[in-house]
């Protein structure tokens, strides 16, 4: 049996500077946005309209049609809450409000003149400190098929690798930076044995019956034999390079 989660997927709200005025040396007054207010491009977060709505419809959940998508912003700086992040549509007759409720989210309207004049979203936040998140469902794939107990490794991780891959189709870095998938593996009391020419490594289940594995890419390559019990719940699971950094620890 194999469940998969739902990912949150993290997109930070940047600072895109002008190149002819990173560039340029000398006293330079701060430059202005499209609606006349005077912005220092170095010093807020910023992102492009047509990106957001890239972010926005990465879910294939989400209508290609609506005339709105909601996300959720949030600060990388605990101290800062939903409230005090005020954001705006640069657009040339002024600025469009887009206000954040109490949990972060934002809605953002989608219209064909928005997409051509492709306005920044501007917030009152340093660049970089921003995130924008969006939930996406994992694609369902078949589990492995384990036989008499044993299942290659490849086979073992091989719904990761399909997930992993479809997640790219969405943002072509997934994984690069360090936010992958890992299995989860109840088996009760039963340990999960791999097999190597240079010796076997044993995986012993935690106080409640589960098994967390990364996927090594030199045991990938390897291929080696895995023992695991016929009948096991499987999870998988987006994780952080924290949490990888602890599995791989224990």
């Amino acid at each position: 049996m194999m469940k998969y989660s739902s990912l949150v997927l993290c997109f930070a709200l940047c600072s895109l500077a002008n190149s002819l005025i990173a560039q340029e040396e000398g006293n330079i007054e701060a430059p202005e946005t499209l609606s006349g207010r005077p912005l220092d491009y170095n010093n807020l977060a910023r992102l492009p309209y047509q990106q957001l709505i890239k972010i926005a419809q990465s879910d294939a959940r989400t209508d290609p049609g609506a005339d709105e998508y909601k996300l959720r912003i949030q600060s990388r700086d605990s101290t800062i809450q939903s409230k005090d992040i005020e954001l705006f549509l640069d657009l040339e007759e002024g600025p469009l409000v887009l206000v954040v409720d109490n949990d972060g989210f934002v809605v953002i309207p989608f219209n064909e003149e928005l997409m051509e004049s492709n306005p920044d979203l501007i917030a009152n936040q340093p660049r970089g400190s921003l995130n924008i998140y969006v939930d996406l469902e994992v694609p369902k794939v078949t589990p492995p098929e384990i036989t008499d107990g044993r299942v290659e490794y490849r086979e073992l991780f091989r719904p990761l690798v399909e997930i992993q891959t479809e997640m790219r189709k969405v943002d072509p870095t997934f994984g690069l930076s360090g936010q992958q998938f890992v299995l989860e593996i109840e088996t009760g009391e039963e340990p999960i044995k791999i097999t190597r020419a240079l010796g076997s490594r044993t995986f012993r289940p935690n106080s409640r019956g589960k098994v967390y594995m990364i996927m090594e890419s030199y045991l990938y390559e390897e291929n080696p034999e895995v023992e695991i019990p016929n009948e096991v719940k499987m999870n998988v699971l987006p994780a952080s390079q924290e949490e990888i950094d602890d599995i791989r620890s224990r």
